[in-house]
């Protein structure tokens, strides 16, 4: 088992990530995450962001190049090692990286939390404490609503439709402030 809940042991999940251009490297890749942030920050005017489930960075990369104080939280070291490594700020930009465990973990209060493509990896008994329980302003969200045959694989574990995971995060004490397009057709952001 690995970080995702997959069948793959962490580093077969980082270097897939690797192979499809999900990598810090890939400037496809990190401009999608500069216009995500890009659009965000015009919504939210935040300054602090917590990125969970960071998976190689490009959101809390893309983050720092707009001088947002960033938290990068994964579970998987291989992750938080390459993060740590590849990830370049100027001395206007505060990061701190965490490899744990981000919903048993009590955090201060963000403007902006992120979550995406991390969700479906982990169980509802585990998000609705967390969820709950988390200060922030606005969370943005984004989990495949797709099933595949990869999911066992990869660890997909709670697909959703964008309708029940609206339920949960109601449930959770959010609401839906809009549908976004960034960085994935499916995306939402939830007010707190």
């Amino acid at each position: 088992m690995n970080a995702f809940n997959g069948t793959m042991n962490d580093e077969q999940c980082f270097n897939h990530e690797l192979s499809i251009g999900v990598d810090l490297d890939n400037q496809t890749y990190t401009e999608l995450f500069r216009s995500t942030a890009k659009e965000i920050l015009q919504i939210t005017g935040a300054k602090t962001f917590l990125d969970c489930g960071g998976g190689v960075g490009a959101y809390t990369q893309a983050m720092l190049e707009h001088n947002v104080e960033c938290t990068y939280v994964d579970l998987s070291k291989i992750h938080g090692e390459y993060v740590t490594r590849k990830i370049t700020r100027n001395d206007n930009t505060t990061l701190q990286v965490f490899i744990k465990d981000f919903t048993t973990t009590k955090w201060k209060t963000f403007d902006l939390v992120a979550s995406i493509e991390v969700m479906e990896h982990i169980e509802d008994d585990k998000l609705i404490p967390f969820l709950t329980n988390i200060k922030c302003k606005y969370f943005h969200f984004s989990s495949t609503p797709n099933k595949t045959d990869f999911d066992e694989a990869w660890g997909h574990i709670n697909i959703k439709s964008e309708n029940e995971w609206v339920a949960l995060f109601e449930q959770c004490g959010f609401k839906l402030d809009r549908k976004m397009s960034l960085p994935t057709s499916w995306s939402l952001l939830f007010a707190k």
